[in-house]
């Protein structure tokens, strides 16, 4: 079969189509044949080695994938061949590939004729889900601010933040991506290029600041964005575009007591060995969408061969919405936003 993987560690140039063998499934495990595979951020960390999980090289990157039971292995009740599922593949990877055996308890599976494209964009949902329902555990009136707002993670927080009545502030780096939000129902949109960060945002909460402020950027600003935040308000740190904080983050918060600022760093890993929470999260999120409550984006749809270039529109920050890797798919298809 045909794999994307990583024999050394750098920029897009280094993700390598191998043909290799077809994975044997063991028991409890089954065989998933790709429809569409997730582009993210995680796979831009382990692409360049900053991920704190790293695996061994060589690897086959990615950690989100729909597609269709090929085969099921002993002891497997829960699916059939033919069975469309989504994979969560957080704990092990090896989403880049045209067929990626798994643990059946990491495979969930979706409603008859549901868009496996859709569904190739579950996994940006469930985390910004946990973002926000575990992480900061928003509820519906208060303010968040949303760093990325345009890109996959960040528009699926924009959307599970509006349809839990929040009070959205959607940050995007240029006029094009502030469009791409505000059509996308940011209640206020924050062009950074453009408008002072600290002056817009406290003009449109009344000076008070936001509850939430939620950045996968990090690095030196960081620890500045807690002069922005409300009295209790939470600063959530989800990535590490910039690096981590070199700045002493206690510290600047016991500078600020009074306000009662909190800092959380969220990862998804923390869900790693809940498998039945999962799923119960999928599920939610598929009824949503069915349900029209959340709509995801899909930014474009491209060859399993093409990952190089794809990688290349998440460094440039291009992406609006989703980036899908599809093994059976010939030509790039780009969506109008």
């Amino acid at each position: 079969m045909k794999a994307i993987r990583l024999h050394r560690t750098g920029g897009p140039e280094v993700l390598q189509l191998d043909e290799i063998e077809r994975p044997e499934i063991t028991s409890g495990q089954v065989l998933v044949k790709a429809h569409s595979i997730g582009i993210g951020l995680a796979d831009q960390l382990v692409r360049d080695g900053r991920y704190p999980w790293m695996p061994e090289l060589p690897t086959i990157p990615g950690i989100e994938m729909s597609g269709t039971i090929a085969a099921v292995g002993a002891g497997v009740t829960s699916h059939k061949e033919g069975d469309p599922v989504v994979v969560s593949a957080v704990p092990g990877r090896s989403c880049y590939a045209e067929y990626l055996a798994v643990d059946a308890d990491w495979t969930f599976p979706c409603p008859a004729g549901f868009d496996l494209a859709v569904a190739g964009c579950l996994m940006n949902y469930r985390v910004a889900y946990r973002i926000l329902h575990s992480g900061v555990r928003a509820r519906a009136g208060e303010t968040v601010a949303i760093v990325g707002a345009s890109g996959g993670l960040g528009s699926a927080l924009l959307d599970l933040a509006n349809a839990a009545g929040l009070e959205t502030i959607a940050l995007a780096r240029d006029a094009e991506k502030a469009a791409f939000a505000k059509a996308r129902d940011a209640r206020h949109v924050i062009d950074t290029k453009a408008d002072d960060l600290t002056d817009t945002i406290m003009k449109v909460t009344g000076g008070r600041g936001v509850d939430h402020f939620i950045d996968p950027v990090g690095g030196a600003d960081f620890v500045n964005r807690l002069d922005l935040l409300a009295i209790h308000g939470t600063l959530v740190l989800y990535g590490m575009i910039d690096g981590l904080p070199q700045d002493d983050v206690f510290a600047a918060q016991c500078a600020r007591w009074a306000r009662c600022p909190a800092v959380r760093v969220f990862s998804i890993h923390s869900f790693d060995h809940e498998p039945e929470a999962t799923g119960a999260d999928l599920k939610l999120l598929m009824e949503m969408i069915s349900a029209g409550t959340i709509s995801p984006a899909i930014y474009a749809e491209m060859p399993l061969e093409d990952a190089v270039e794809a990688h290349q529109h998440l460094d440039d920050g291009r992406i609006r919405g989703k980036l899908l890797l599809q093994p059976n798919r010939d030509e790039a298809r780009f969506t109008d936003q």
